[in-house]
């Protein structure tokens, strides 16, 4: 598609014109400009420490410091000019969507003005999301994201999918407020979010049922960016949320979260190199889980996922821990996991040696979650979309490590049992 590069695209509506000119391979010029250490020396005379880890490399596996501000500066203009100029698109309409660290925007298209760029058009509208200033250094990954959604396309497994720019790449890389961020598109994937419809349990179950077949057409994929990739939303980072719990500011809670962490790291940490291991979603929550409601207008049913910005490659039963803290979380019954674990375990079998880690995994997810959306709205006061589990997140960690932390594994066991046995689901 590189005829479009140069094409000057004409809004007659708002007598703007936008150029495409830009140097769509900024990406290459910031893995360049990461080819020297900080103090100025290129890759390989770093003090002389010999450890062959390249500058590059360290960007790629840099995670969230304290006190770091990442999340992107972007006016409304800026996203016009973006989509216009890299997509070709004429907006309609635009609305900001929820978001932790990243900046995403829902775009409809004006119809009545011709797209060069895009020739297959999504009837539901787009999603450009501005990728925050630390995971734009992570180019790699951002790369093995793209291709996770293709091949994930492939298996029919309904999800985003990205959209090629003006010169066929699935991301560029542009500077917004004096940062580099990493500038992508995607199709928005219709239907209601799981958080939206009517709690029941078959829609626990169902959307067990949904993370194991989506784990099992991963089970496959690989990309060397998975390899090294770490983000402080992985498991694996617990022991670094020691950085950020002084956020807690309740000293009962932060006591609460240091066991969690320690119990974490001796008991399941110890233990990494025994579990099984494949790139998983890792962030398999009410917020990222489309349903679509039956013809009968009465249940629903999981139709699809979204974000994947927290996928790695790490044990599967972390994805069962992280999944399964949000399904307590938005049923607000400690017990109801033990349905959605029925719905994993139906399509993936996990030993029951790993299955005694699960409690921990769970409870670890409910402190990372805590700790850093106290923290991250610490540097945001006004984004409360950071604070959704706050309250009801409190009282299951709570309850779960306090009063069931012995008997959990039971109680999931019977739960689950029950609801398959039973004659009405």
């Amino acid at each position: 598609m590189e005829q479009w590069n140069n094409v000057e695209l004409t809004n007659m509506s708002k007598s703007k014109s936008y150029t495409l000119n830009h140097d769509y391979d900024d990406a290459a010029k910031l893995n360049k400009e990461n080819q020297v250490t900080s103090n100025g020396n290129p890759i390989g005379n770093e003090n002389g420490n010999g450890n062959g880890e390249t500058n590059q490399n360290k960007q790629q596996n840099k995670v969230l410091e304290p006190g770091s501000e990442i999340k992107p500066i972007v006016h409304l203009e800026d996203v016009e000019s973006l989509v216009r100029r890299l997509y070709g698109i004429s907006i309609n309409d635009v609305k900001e969507l929820k978001a932790y660290d990243d900046r995403n925007y829902l775009i409809q298209e004006d119809g009545n003005i011709k797209n060069p760029l895009i020739v297959s058009h999504c009837p539901h509208g787009y999603v450009l999301k501005i990728l925050n200033s630390l995971d734009s250094k992570k180019v790699e990954f951002v790369d093995g994201q793209n291709q996770l959604l293709l091949y994930l396309a492939k298996q029919n497994v309904k999800c985003p999918r990205p959209i090629a720019n003006a010169v066929g790449k699935y991301y560029s890389v542009e500077q917004l407020s004096g940062k580099s961020h990493v500038v992508r598109l995607f199709e928005f994937l219709p239907g209601k979010m799981f958080h939206e419809a009517q709690m029941s349990k078959n829609l626990l179950f169902q959307s067990g049922e949904f993370l194991a077949k989506l784990d099992g057409s991963l089970k496959n994929f690989t990309h060397p960016a998975y390899e090294t990739h770490k983000s402080l939303w992985m498991l694996q980072s617990v022991p670094q949320l020691r950085d950020f719990i002084y956020a807690v500011k309740d000293q009962d809670r932060r006591t609460l979260c240091e066991e969690i962490i320690e119990a974490f790291e001796s008991k399941v940490l110890s233990a990494l190199d025994t579990l099984d291991h494949q790139i998983i979603h890792g962030d398999y929550n009410e917020q990222n889980i489309v349903v679509s409601l039956a013809k009968n207008g009465l249940d629903w049913s999981v139709s699809g996922v979204i974000d994947f910005g927290d996928t790695s490659k790490s044990p599967l039963i972390f994805e069962l821990g992280i999944a399964l803290a949000y399904m307590i979380l938005q049923a607000k019954d400690l017990s109801s996991g033990g349905i959605f674990l029925a719905g994993f375990t139906s399509t993936q079998t996990i030993s029951e040696k790993e299955l005694g880690y699960l409690k921990y995994c769970v409870a670890a997810r409910l402190a990372q979650s805590l700790i850093m959306s106290s923290y991250t709205h610490t540097l945001d006061p006004t984004n409360d979309y950071v604070l959704v589990t706050q309250a009801e997140g409190w009282r299951i960690i709570d309850e779960l490590w306090r009063n069931n932390l012995e008997t959990i594994d039971e109680l999931w066991a019977t739960t689950g049992h029950e609801y398959l046995t039973q004659s009405n689901k």
